[in-house]
């Protein structure tokens, strides 16, 4: 199967949790993610990743990791829904109960992936093969309790008008409200991720967003309301790593235009 376009950008963070296991220390422990990259026929090197893209694709799923868990400790009845869930393992890694409602989405050939390649879940664990732009398949899902949005690396391959609406469509959706796990973006780190050669070499489209990108999200809906974002110095995972990179996640903590630039969050509605 041939992926192409953004769906072949999910190798990019598969391949950089490979990678991350590989290391000493390992910031999220992905042995999954290693053994499928061991098992994809694929050039993984053309990406051209540096220490810092492998440890910060890293450091941004371990961040989400953590939230997720809260957000089911909080309430075990919580639906998960985790969109452009591209090859992640992040139902192994979380491994919450059996009797937790989660579900993958992702395009049709990127979940047949998933089938054939991954490990089967039991419990209440389900893949949706879709478009998470399709209109028709947010209205068949139960709306009787909380919602927890995970758009972990989606919002920079949607124009903003698009990725708006998305997020009302799931807003209006679930009146018991629930949370927004993401990372955002301003113009100009779109701009320069347009130009990285880990996109350039998918050919993949980087969405068309206003001055302010996607650091504002409350402006998309009354209820969406800015709870956190990490501090990446204060993780424990940090004194671990070498001086250099936890000089370079520092210098990001204390730079307000770098935090600009791209940052973790999570919002609740």
């Amino acid at each position: 199967m041939r992926l192409e376009g953004s769906q072949e950008t999910l190798l990019i963070t598969l391949y950089a949790k490979a990678v991350d296991n590989r290391s000493t220390p390992s910031i999220l422990h992905d042995a999954l993610a290693d053994d499928l990259v061991r098992r994809i026929d694929y050039n993984f090197e053309r990406f051209g990743l540096s220490p810092y893209d492998i440890r910060g694709l890293a450091l941004r799923s371990r961040i989400i990791d953590g939230w997720t868990r809260a957000a089911l400790q909080a309430r075990t009845d919580t639906l998960v829904l985790h969109l452009a869930c591209g090859l992640d393992s992040r139902i192994y890694r979380v491994d919450p109960s059996l009797e937790v409602d989660w579900i993958d989405i992702d395009f049709p050939q990127v979940i047949q992936l998933r089938r054939d390649l991954l490990p089967q879940r039991l419990g209440r664990y389900r893949t949706l093969a879709s478009n998470v732009m399709e209109p028709d398949w947010i209205a068949k899902l139960d709306n009787d309790r909380p919602v927890l949005v995970i758009a972990e690396g989606l919002f920079p391959y949607l124009d903003e008008d698009r990725a708006r609406e998305l997020m009302r469509r799931l807003i209006e959706h679930f009146p018991q409200g629930g949370q927004l796990l993401c990372d955002v973006y301003s113009r100009l780190a779109l701009r320069l991720l347009r130009n990285a050669q880990m996109i350039r070499v998918t050919r993949a489209r980087i969405g068309e967003w206003g001055p302010n990108g996607a650091n504002q999200l409350e402006t998309w809906h009354p209820r969406l309301q800015f709870v956190d974002e990490p501090h990446y110095a204060q993780l424990p995972e940090m004194d671990a790593l070498p001086l250099p990179q936890r000089w370079l996640f520092k210098l990001y903590d204390r730079s307000r235009w770098l935090r600009s630039l791209g940052r973790v969050v999570r919002y609740r509605f």
